[in-house]
């Protein structure tokens, strides 16, 4: 799964001319099913219409061209989540279907809200510092943690988060990328 994370990251931050052109090796290098590897030549306006939950206007641009490239990524093994601004406490503003399923939530539940409230008596508040001293610093970090699904039932979560840059140079989103994984307390 480190492989499909770190392959999906470099993809993501591509621009979008670059996302389309590498899509279909990651389809077939990873054998994402789900993955239309040969996307319609639809804009980012296009691809957020048919998205139930979500409204295009209350995303920015830079927003909206991150969540086509989510949706265009179908249900892949991987839950991917888009937060920020993160002067505003990093609310959510899009969540995958894998993501959701993961931890029970609907789209609407998790829109405007901060992932903490995915923590409970288990978390790990080591891996929540090395979280929070990503953000602070914007740089990429990978966590491994007890997370709690909307059921209240725990899931341990691989918990990647990566800075998205616009095209001024400026920081202002982070895209999650989190994989349910099993342990022996499972």
């Amino acid at each position: 799964m480190a492989t499909l994370r770190d392959a999906l990251i470099e993809l993501m931050l591509l621009d979008e001319e670059g996302f389309r052109r590498r899509l279909p090796d990651l389809a077939r290098t990873h054998q994402l099913r789900s993955v239309d590897p040969q996307p319609a030549e639809e804009s980012p306006a296009d691809v957020l219409r048919d998205i139930d939950g979500v409204e295009p206007a209350s995303l920015t641009q830079f927003e909206r061209g991150y969540v086509a490239r989510m949706a265009r990524l179908g249900t892949m093994p991987l839950g991917l989540t888009l937060t920020g601004p993160a002067y505003q406490d990093n609310p959510l503003r899009y969540a995958t279907r894998t993501f959701r399923e993961m931890t029970g939530y609907s789209l609407s539940a998790l829109r405007g809200e901060n992932l903490r409230l995915l923590q409970g008596p288990a978390t790990d508040s080591d891996a929540i510092a090395t979280l929070r001293e990503g953000i602070d610093i914007w740089e990429q970090r990978t966590v491994e943690l007890w997370n709690y699904r909307a059921d209240g039932t725990r899931f341990r979560n691989r918990v990647t988060i990566v800075p998205l840059t616009g095209a001024d140079g400026s920081s202002t989103n982070w895209l999650g990328v989190q994989s349910a994984i099993t342990t022996a307390d499972d």
